[in-house]
């Protein structure tokens, strides 16, 4: 072997390291883009996954709220036995009226809140 022909091979050897590299890097930019494509479809489903939590407890919040107001109105109506009951604005007893020409009402002696009407 004379010392172009080392050379020449030693070149070869160089050249197909280099496309090795760059087939390995090309190869791991090729694995690295769906990894990207996963993460960014990953944060639209946690997205849309905590939009419907939102959604969900406001709804559940606004149930709440409803049910609050008929334990409330449940409370005053206790006044149509003729028992007194406890206004929710203004704290001040809720009784029932019976006039004689018009209908019987549960309503708030300082506020005049009127809960029911019979």
């Amino acid at each position: 072997m004379s010392g172009d022909e080392t050379t020449e091979i030693e070149s070869e050897e160089e050249t197909t390291q280099t496309d090795t590299t760059v087939e390995a890097e090309d190869e791991a930019e090729a694995e690295a883009e769906p990894e990207t494509t996963l993460d960014i479809e990953a944060a639209a489903e946690q997205e849309a996954s905590v939009e419907a939590l939102q959604d969900t407890v406001k709804e559940q919040g606004d149930r709440i709220e409803e049910l609050e107001d008929l334990v409330l109105d449940l409370s005053a109506r206790v006044a149509s036995g003729d028992a007194t009951g406890v206004c929710p604005d203004c704290h001040g007893p809720v009784i029932k009226s019976n006039p004689f020409f018009r209908s019987a009402k549960i309503k708030c002696a300082d506020c005049g809140r009127i809960f029911h009407k019979y």
